[in-house]
């Protein structure tokens, strides 16, 4: 230490030599005349202890309180910077207090961990990889703490990692990487949280980038659990898209349904997804009918009568979910001055079954969308209905306006912030889809909290995107005019909380794992707020 009598000033070089040091800057001379390194005049640091007085033998010491994340000082080195970040990101983004899973039979079967915990284990990291988990990591640090800095460091990692991704995807040996599939991912997450700075369809490009990456691989590579796991995570945004684009997936053929899980066990949520893969099918399927200009009754029927079937297994899947996992229902805070338009919330155990619910409430949306345009394109042609296609009945089985309404009841436990981050990425795209319905039905009090209370989650730092303008062009360029018509009230309104309005029916991550058999335990399906 400075200033600690017989200690020599001269460079760490020659003071280790026990060499005369002439100190001149920036290397001494006696180390560049005999050809040594010179170690420069950084000084070791000499502790010398002193007895305690006896004030501070008397003192009462309390314990350090953990302090909050702090921002990241420029000055420290840049890889100490990263590991920080990567540290922070977790807190930032993983759900905290009640909305972490504590279910005994979940816990039982292994810790239930979002899909981007597979990066703890992975070692040697592609640098794809590495570049974007680094770019998502400082972006949402410096987004939580407001330090552009950080910000702008991760638009420069996000385009080195993009770049990178694109020179994986060119070679061989990298392509099917499952360090390549976790970097397409992470990107896909950092458009979808830093979506303000981007095109709204950045997302989209890459949950289809995504996807197409995981076709390319073929359904075998995915039964192994480090790449299993993301292919998991990979099929929500993949629905969610091809829900948006109106185009099939193939994620619903037989293979994609059987060899992943060759090795791997479902979970009840799994068996929900298997379910819904087939939604932007059906969707597709309307669409293309309607193209035709003449002959098209029965196929019409025919799509309608898939929509009822699945439908109809898909609220099997949610009767049949234990007790623990359904919502439940809750009076809205009296205080908030957000003008909610509805009297009550829906809350959840944790984040994992709010997650699996919106899934439902979202497909069931677009289901009862396209068999409501079904219906009344059947109806424009004076087509007779069979029985099985009655309008009271397929309003009971179709209810648009609850699934979105059940959406939006969803939206406080989803943005609260014990969900972090992660609570708006569940429900970003459910939320949009609902915004999209409750605005063409000129419902405005709901289109006007939605977007208020994204506004107040974007203040936090976490950003969602608006893709309604993505689904009104959608149907412009295909010039579906029954998609865009407004249809008649529905006199079926959600008794738990639901807006008092009605409204016609015409009409996108990361995936959480449940660990639970809904065998284990039944309840009656009649109580279900949802």
């Amino acid at each position: 230490m400075v200033g600690v009598p017989g200690k020599s000033k001269g460079c760490s070089t020659c003071r280790r030599r026990k060499k005369g040091c002439d100190q001149k800057r920036p290397i001494c001379g006696q180390c560049a005349s005999s050809g040594y390194e010179c170690g420069g005049y950084n000084r070791d640091r000499t502790f010398i202890l002193h007895p305690a007085t006896k004030a501070v033998q008397r003192a009462i010491f309390l314990p350090r309180s953990k302090p909050s994340a702090l921002v990241l000082p420029g000055s420290l080195n840049r890889h100490v910077v990263l590991s920080q970040c990567r540290s922070l990101f977790w807190d930032l983004y993983n759900p905290t207090g009640d909305c972490v899973c504590r279910d005994p039979y979940i816990v039982k079967c292994g810790h239930p961990m979002n899909w981007t915990e597979v990066i703890h284990s992975v070692a040697e990291e592609d640098s794809s990889l590495k570049d974007a988990f680094s770019a998502l990591s400082i972006s949402r640090v410096g987004q939580g703490h407001k330090d552009f800095r950080l910000v702008h460091e991760s638009t420069r990692l996000y385009g080195r990692a993009l770049k990178e991704l694109q020179l994986a995807l060119y070679d061989p040996q990298r392509m099917h990487s499952n360090h390549v599939l976790m970097a397409c991912m992470l990107l896909g997450l950092y458009e979808l949280f830093e979506g303000p700075a981007f095109h709204s369809k950045s997302w989209i490009a890459h949950a289809q980038g995504a996807a197409r990456l995981i076709e390319l691989r073929g359904p075998a590579r995915h039964q192994e659990w480090d790449a299993h796991h993301p292919f998991l995570a990979a099929r929500i945004p993949t629905i969610y898209a091809s829900i948006l684009s109106r185009q099939a997936t193939y994620l619903a053929s037989e293979d994609w349904l059987s060899v992943p899980w060759e090795k791997q066990s479902r979970t009840y949520f799994d068996r929900l997804i298997d379910m819904a893969v087939q939604v932007p099918g059906l969707l597709e399927k309307f669409d293309l009918i309607l193209d035709k200009d003449q002959d098209i009754e029965f196929d019409l029927l025919q799509v309608l009568e898939e929509c009822k079937d699945l439908q109809i297994r898909m609220n099997r899947w949610k009767d049949g979910t234990k007790g623990s996992a359904v919502p439940r229902v809750q009076k809205h805070d009296s205080s908030d001055p957000s003008g909610y338009p509805f009297e009550t919330d829906l809350w959840f155990e944790n984040h994992l079954f709010v997650q699996a619910r919106v899934f439902y409430y979202t497909c069931s949306l677009a289901l009862a969308e396209a068999a409501t345009g079904i219906v009344r394109a059947l109806d424009l042609r004076d087509h007779h209905l069979p029985d099985t296609a009655e309008p009271n009945p397929l309003l009971e089985l179709f209810t648009a306006e609850k699934h979105a309404a059940n959406i939006c009841r969803s939206v406080p436990y989803c943005i609260q912030p014990e969900m972090s981050a992660l609570g708006a990425n569940i429900i970003n795209f459910p939320a949009n889809l609902a915004y999209a319905f409750y605005q063409r039905a000129g419902h405005r009090s709901v289109v006007r909290w939605l977007v208020k209370a994204f506004e107040d989650v974007k203040a936090r730092g976490v950003h969602v995107e608006n893709i309604v303008q993505d689904l009104s062009d959608l149907s412009a360029d295909k010039d579906v005019r029954i998609h865009r018509w407004k249809g008649g009230a529905s006199d079926d309104s959600n008794a738990s909380g639901s807006s008092p309005e009605s409204a016609g029916s015409v009409s996108s991550c990361t995936t959480i794992f449940v660990y639970e058999d809904p065998s284990k335990s039944y309840y009656d399906a009649s109580n279900d707020p949802g």
